[in-house]
């Protein structure tokens, strides 16, 4: 499992925050503890500007949650699956388990986060003009002034047409809707999210050589990101596609070949790692899956043991999430073992062993369909 700084539920999504989160944080309170608010008022005290930027990380993280969940609950009452909030280093995301269904509820969805900061910035500034902050140059207002600016930053910059920022997811909706081809959309607007990622790099770069101002570093990491973020997405969505019009076991080699559970490790490492040159089988007690074992298993079992120790004996027991209805859909298998991190799944028709399928199998057949988008492979 995977290390994460807090964890907690809200309304059945889980927010988390990974370990880069710190960094952002530790980032932002230093800049605003030795920049943002001395800049505007330069007579406090050093524990008073500490204390202020502790204050602005902890509503920065809460504008960034309050921004994703509005993501969340409005795709939810959409019906979209979306059970995660996650945090990162340049931000929050709320995990999408499947893509919108239509060009309208993409639309909808992605407008809830911006809307969602907008209104904070609102709210934020209205607190900083209230009496009860103490005037414009107090900690408080200071503190709520910024968080309305960096709500209104945070809602302005996600609007930028950058997918997959909302201002890209917007766009490819649009180009969706009035197009009718989710495949194009996505093309168009992760070639905006490029270019965009781009024009950050160079800005930053600019920036950097100019004015030797770290703040053109963090532009050029940014627009690192963001370049990746929308080939990564690009390709994920048309791996979906590809794969979204056929079952599981379709994809699946006939001619499959397991291991016995009742044979003996020695016989296992003769007849089927050394002969087959692979390096794990699915182990099976007749149509039954029992497990999978490989050469690592194999290994730790004692030279003097091999030929007595049944394979059943050594064999990993699937998971849940290791196991799949073999006419389940092939996308269905890929958001699957995408979710958990797995490399394969196994597919059982009722109680029968039916396959092995491969996140490479996927991928492959998934790569060669978009090659070839006018073929009919599946």
């Amino acid at each position: 499992m995977r290390p994460y700084l807090f964890s907690f539920k809200i309304g059945g999504v889980v927010v988390r925050a990974e370990p880069s989160w710190l960094f952002l944080a530790l980032l932002v309170g230093w800049s605003l503890a030795v920049g943002f608010f001395p800049d505007q008022n330069a007579a406090l005290g050093t524990s008073t500007y500490v204390f202020m930027a502790i204050l602005g990380v902890f509503g920065l993280t809460f504008s960034i949650i309050a921004h994703e969940l509005a993501h969340t609950f409005v795709g939810r009452a959409l019906g979209m699956p979306i059970n995660r909030v996650t945090l990162f280093m340049f931000g929050g995301a709320a995990e999408l388990e499947e893509e919108p269904k239509s060009p309208m509820i993409e639309l909808v969805m992605a407008l809830a986060g911006p809307l969602m900061s907008l209104f904070l910035a609102l709210v934020f500034s209205q607190l900083a003009m209230l009496d009860l902050a103490g005037g414009p140059q107090a900690p408080l207002a200071m503190v709520l002034a910024y968080l309305g600016l960096i709500n209104l930053l945070l809602g302005l910059f996600n609007m930028l047409p950058a997918f997959p920022l909302d201002g890209g997811r917007v766009l490819r909706a649009l180009i969706w809707l009035l197009g009718g081809d989710r495949r194009k959309a996505t093309r168009w607007a992760s070639l905006a999210g490029e270019g965009f990622a781009v024009f950050f790099i160079l800005a930053g770069i600019y920036v950097l050589i100019s004015t030797g101002s770290l703040a053109g570093l963090w532009w050029v990491l940014i627009g690192f990101f963001l370049r990746g973020a929308a080939k990564s997405s690009r390709v994920e969505l048309e791996t979906r596609l590809a794969l979204g019009d056929i079952a599981a076991i379709d994809l699946v080699t006939p001619d499959i070949e397991t291991a016995d559970a009742g044979m003996t490790v020695a016989d296992f490492i003769a007849e089927k790692l050394v002969r087959h040159h692979r390096d794990w089988f699915a182990v099976t007690d007749g149509e039954r899956l029992v497990g999978r074992a490989g050469l690592a298993e194999a290994q730790a079992v004692p030279l003097e043991a091999r030929a007595t120790t049944r394979l059943s004996a050594i064999a990993i027991k699937p998971g849940v999430n290791d196991i799949l209805p073999a006419r389940a859909g092939a996308d269905r298998a890929f958001a699957q073992m995408q979710k958990h991190h797995l490399l394969r799944v196994y597919l059982l028709d009722g109680e029968r062993f039916a396959g092995t399928l491969s996140m490479v199998d996927l991928l492959e057949y998934a790569r060669l369909r978009n090659l070839f988008a006018d073929a009919r492979l599946g």
